[in-house]
């Protein structure tokens, strides 16, 4: 009689159980979600080869000013979604419902007011950056009004309860995001092609909403729905988690522009920044680390908020998180050359230089992100807004200090060091005070 030998059936079953994990937790498919990554990465490939030099920087810089400015919606939709999961019980069945049946209405309402601030945030912020063009600023307009809507379709058909349809449109605009950066950029190799490539794929993500009869936002029934003190709080450190994780993941690489961004040949509009292009395609490998790793943390971030206290079990897909984690770092170490070479076609020296770092600075703040989901999960509300007040002082110590590419990695790695013990560390006092 043939056996399977344990080795060998382990590796399939632990995989499998990971897939079967994230359908069970998110309501989507994890193939789905890496051919979305994977698409992605293409068309970041298709950029940087075919934009000019110099614009695939100012491209990734302006996405991540995109990315900011979505923060505040992106917390509110997060935290209607882990507010429900957590709180899904027959006794509460009532409230939830109508928690549920605001979410949309109360996150489309706030879309379309943050959408009005956040364009006179940008008419503040971008000059700093030293764009070369001002036609960039319009398109980075274009591109946080595509990205808000894109939160409110998810919105919509999660209160449908339609994530797999919802998968697919994120696949198709990433497809499409390819199509047409290579389209374009081919012919037109500005930052702008990039980023009017997001704009008309958005459209894309855009149909839950442009299939509605008319727009609905929320009245003061909603309103009164959401005016529950634990809501609130929950909802405040959701904030300012998501806010932490995406100023320590993503605030140097528009930092960076205001520092070593600068053009020296500019008269014709043209853009010649050798150093910010390798800095900003190392920390794009290196930033994968973070994305890439996501799934795992998600579903020991659902699985944890269901509990009251930590147990061993909880924390078995954070252990996995942080080994694969190292793992990636290694290997993106290992193979900093063959990716440099795949993003720029050819040699490039600054970028291999820089990628070893990044997979260092990446790693601790992987671990930062880590303890961040940790801390929400568990409410510990207070390192959660500690967390959060930590990643505004390392902005600041990144604009004050990152005047150099190498100087930005290592006020990186300080930063994030800093305050994953001052996190740590309060922590550790207030479970000690709780103790007899």
């Amino acid at each position: 009689m043939n056996t399977t030998p344990p080795s060998t059936a382990k590796g399939p079953n632990f995989f499998r159980q990971i897939f079967l994990s994230f359908r069970e937790e998110t309501g989507q498919s994890l193939r789905v979600w890496a051919i979305v990554a994977l698409l992605n990465f293409a068309a970041q490939i298709i950029f940087h080869r075919e934009l000019a030099q110099g614009e695939f920087s100012s491209l990734n810089t302006l996405l991540g000013v995109v990315g900011l400015m979505i923060v505040p919606v992106l917390a509110l939709h997060l935290a209607f979604i882990f507010y429900l999961a957590q709180n899904d019980s027959p006794e509460r069945q009532e409230q939830i419902n109508a928690f549920r049946a605001a979410a949309p209405l109360v996150t489309q309402t706030v879309a379309l007011i943050w959408g009005g601030i956040s364009i006179l945030v940008l008419f503040v912020l971008l000059p700093l950056l030293n764009l070369p063009r001002f036609s960039l600023s319009l398109f980075t307009f274009m591109t946080v009004l595509i990205s808000l809507g894109t939160l409110v379709s998810g919105s919509i058909c999660q209160n449908k309860k339609s994530l797999r349809a919802w998968g697919w449109f994120l696949v198709i605009a990433a497809l499409m995001r390819v199509l047409l950066g290579a389209g374009i950029a081919w012919k037109e190799p500005w930052a702008e092609s990039g980023l009017a490539a997001f704009v008309l794929a958005g459209f894309i993500t855009l149909t839950p909403v442009l299939r509605q009869p008319e727009a609905e936002l929320a009245t003061m029934k909603e309103w009164k729905i959401l005016w529950n003190r634990d809501f609130l709080l929950y909802l405040s450190a959701t904030f300012s988690v998501v806010l932490a994780l995406f100023l320590f993941s993503s605030a140097d690489r528009i930092v960076a522009q205001s520092w070593f961004g600068r053009s020296y040949n500019n008269n014709l509009g043209l853009v010649d920044w050798p150093a910010l292009d390798g800095y900003q395609t190392a920390g794009l490998l290196g930033r994968a680390l973070l994305w890439g790793t996501q799934p795992l943390l998600l579903i020991f971030f659902m699985q944890r908020s269901r509990l009251n206290r930590t147990t061993r079990a909880s924390l078995k897909y954070f252990w996995i998180y942080l080994g694969v984690l190292l793992a990636g770092a290694v290997l993106l170490a290992l193979l900093g050359r063959p990716l440099s070479w795949l993003f720029c076609g050819g040699d490039s020296p600054l970028t291999y230089k820089l990628i070893p770092m990044f997979a260092i600075a990446m790693t601790l703040l992987g671990i930062v992100q880590g303890v961040g989901m940790f801390a929400l999960a568990s409410r510990r509300y207070p390192e959660c807004f500690i967390l959060g007040g930590c990643s505004i002082g390392y902005v600041l110590l990144l604009y004050i200090e990152g005047k150099q590419p190498v100087m930005m990695l290592t006020e990186m790695f300080g930063g994030a060091l800093f305050s994953l013990l001052l996190v740590l560390f309060v922590g550790v006092v207030r479970w000690g005070r709780r103790q007899p």
